[in-house]
């Protein structure tokens, strides 16, 4: 959370994003219409979920994290709300750290951190 630059956002890339890979030797901008989470800075996320942003990758040193489920229908959002909630409950016991939980979605594409 501390990477990133004004809030998280899902949405349609307009093209061009800045966007270097985790892992990668150099820059993939997002493409124009594909689905992303980004920042003020570029894309953080690709393909979905699937391809995550050097930038704001965890580190040793990551002291507040956003973990990232998805679902793309009503079965799926149940389960998704089911296991964030377990996972809340885990850092919580395990870690004592007290998270929260966005939700975003077409209606709510944009949270500030």
């Amino acid at each position: 959370m501390d990477k990133l630059v004004g809030g998280l956002s899902l949405g349609q890339a307009k093209g061009g994003e800045p966007f270097f890979p985790l892992g990668a030797d150099e820059d993939a901008p997002a493409l124009e219409g594909e689905i992303i989470y980004y920042d003020q800075e570029g894309a953080v996320c690709r393909c979905l979920n699937w391809r995550e942003a050097q930038r704001t990758m965890l580190t040793e040193d990551t002291k507040d994290a956003i973990l990232v489920i998805e679902a793309i229908n009503e079965e799926q959002a149940k389960r998704a709300q089911t296991a964030m909630q377990e996972l809340k409950d885990l850092a919580k016991d395990y870690f004592g750290v007290e998270g929260t939980i966005y939700q975003l979605s077409a209606e709510q594409a944009s949270i500030e951190v």
